[in-house]
């Protein structure tokens, strides 16, 4: 079975979770990851990759 990642990059509000909700709806056994729960993920359970001091970017 060939495996695919499909990454989305552009502004904010220009449409990329839509874009991945309706393509997530045509592709058998696909799963969408947004963003912002993988950066919580990292936070709480890396905390050792966060900066020790200025902002996290």
């Amino acid at each position: 079975m060939k495996r695919y990642v499909i990454i989305t990059v552009g502004k904010t509000h220009s449409g990329k979770s839509t874009f991945a909700k309706l393509l997530n709806k045509q592709l058998t056994n696909s799963i969408v990851i947004d963003q912002d729960n993988h950066a919580e993920f990292i936070n709480q359970y890396y905390s050792n990759l966060q900066p020790k001091s200025g902002p996290n970017i």
